[in-house]
């Protein structure tokens, strides 16, 4: 429950610092994913420090954790196998684990669809340059480190727990495509909500770390949106999936 209201204030967030980003530019052939030698592909290191924007996990040993420990261990003892499998199926970072979300139309490829595939592999790699450093920062253990009797059913990662970086990535890209399909938003986001929820089924996250996911989603989604270069990418990958979709186009808007 605490992550959906989490998930909620991400995009009215999201919606006040629209209103503050940069007007969208015209698409060019020469500026159309360009690199940013800034680290990143939109952003750069300087762009988002989450350590200073995220609360603190709960202390080790404190009864909050305790309390997301047997969360864990209750969901795991009422995991079904069709949870396990979508729980694996959802350790893979791809815009395809959304196709559901726009009601699994056959054009929702990569084949069919290569600036809205290079968009979402971008934010992947600007959410990379932000997630390692936080997760090092706050250096918290997975739960089936701390407790023995987790059995994960999808791949154990080796780097720190909190935020969820599978959660962060997942929110940053509903915010993005419900703002390229906005016809599709509330279906986005509850599968957003979904696929974060799934790193606590597969046993490899607290709450918290996914409740942090979400907020630290949206402080990515924002930061995206104030990318002159990220806004012209946008509406060019918006153009090609419309009409993959056989949507009408959007109108002209700004952020």
């Amino acid at each position: 429950m605490r992550s959906r209201s989490l998930i909620v204030i991400a995009n009215i967030l999201v919606a006040l610092a629209g209103c503050a980003a940069t007007a969208q530019v015209p698409q060019s052939a020469a500026s159309q994913f360009a690199p940013n030698p800034g680290g990143g592909a939109y952003l750069t290191p300087l762009s988002l420090n989450l350590y200073r924007l995220l609360p603190p996990p709960p202390e080790a040993g404190s009864a909050q954790e305790r309390a997301e420990l047997d969360e864990l261990l209750r969901i795991q003892a009422n995991r079904t196998p069709a949870q396990a499998r979508r729980a694996m199926e959802d350790s893979q970072v791809a815009i395809f684990r959304f196709a559901d979300a726009l009601g699994s139309p056959p054009n929702f490829n990569a084949g069919q669809l290569p600036l809205t595939t290079a968009l979402f592999k971008r934010i992947e790699k600007d959410e990379s340059l932000f997630m390692n450093s936080a997760k090092d920062a706050f250096g918290r253990p997975r739960p089936f480190l701390t407790e023995k009797r987790l059995e994960p059913v999808v791949p154990k990662p080796p780097s720190a727990s909190y935020p969820s970086g599978h959660t962060t990535w997942a929110v940053a890209c509903a915010i993005v495509l419900a703002d390229m399909v906005p016809e599709r938003r509330r279906q986005i986001f509850a599968r957003a909500d979904e696929y974060a929820h799934n790193r606590e089924v597969g046993g490899v996250h607290y709450p918290s770390d996914v409740a942090a996911g979400h907020l630290a989603g949206t402080a990515l989604g924002e930061s995206l949106f104030q990318s002159p270069q990220f806004v012209t990418d946008e509406m060019a990958a918006t153009a090609e999936l419309r009409q993959a979709l056989g949507l009408p186009p959007l109108p002209s808007r700004h952020h």
